[in-house]
């Protein structure tokens, strides 16, 4: 039995409120069992001076100092910027950045995660929160026909799998007590009906075998099919 008592393949209740903050472009609450994130999309009317082509995503990520205890510190660090290069890996994989252009030229979309309470997880919460503010502000670009063609191809997402205990037993959606004992720990992205975007994963202990790594993955499929439905549900609520 997990310690919240879920059973091995079931994620932890997941809710995203769309709209969360009135002055971004797009903007989500994402909570995660007792991970809560603020995802917010904003608008830049240029690009990367070496970008030779097309729009631009890219992501910033913080862990507010009273995310966790005890206080951490506003310097997101060398783990931080790790994670924001993935969260904008995974944002860009979801949208053709050759439609990322307006009529006054290309545009960048600056999506911000900022985690105010932190449980496991806050980097798969990150990615799956910002495609909903991602997703808003890019349909209400096109509506104030800031955007001529819809650039989004598939909804993204991520979730956390690991082998935790002894014997070792395959969990989907680790909190931070099962993610900090896990014998393997692995973050998955992928786009809906189109694949993996990314995987990381560790033994933290020891070693683990093709075959456990592909029942994680079986596993990390299953609790991604439940939260892209729940985007698209969040979606629907957010633009009218």
């Amino acid at each position: 039995m997990r310690h919240d008592g879920r059973a091995a393949h079931e994620l932890r209740p997941c809710s995203i409120t769309p709209d969360f903050i009135g002055h971004a472009l797009g903007s989500t609450l994402v909570t995660t069992g007792d991970t809560r994130v603020i995802c917010t999309v904003n608008l830049e009317e240029r690009t990367p001076s070496w970008l030779k082509g097309g729009g631009w995503v890219t992501a910033q990520y913080a862990m507010l100092p009273g995310a966790t205890a005890p206080r951490g510190s506003r310097d997101p660090g060398a783990r931080g910027k790790e994670i924001q290069r993935l969260i904008g890996r995974g944002l860009r994989a979801a949208v053709d950045l050759t439609k990322l252009v307006g009529p006054s030229g290309p545009l960048s979309l600056i999506c911000d995660c900022d985690v105010i309470q932190a449980d496991g997880g806050t980097r798969t919460a990150s990615i799956t929160g910002a495609w909903v503010a991602l997703a808003i502000a890019i349909r209400r670009l096109l509506a104030q026909g800031k955007l001529v063609d819809d650039p989004i191809l598939a909804a993204v997402g991520a979730t956390s799998v690991g082998l935790c205990g002894d014997p070792p037993e395959a969990l989907l959606d680790l909190a931070y007590v099962e993610d900090v004992s896990a014998i393997v720990d692995l973050n998955v992205v992928a786009l809906q009906g189109r694949g993996l975007v990314e995987v990381q994963g560790t033994a933290e202990h020891g070693v683990f075998s093709r075959r456990e790594l592909d029942g994680l993955l079986d596993l990390a499929e299953g609790g991604l099919d439940q939260l892209f439905a729940i985007q698209h549900a969040a979606l629907e609520r957010g633009v009218g």
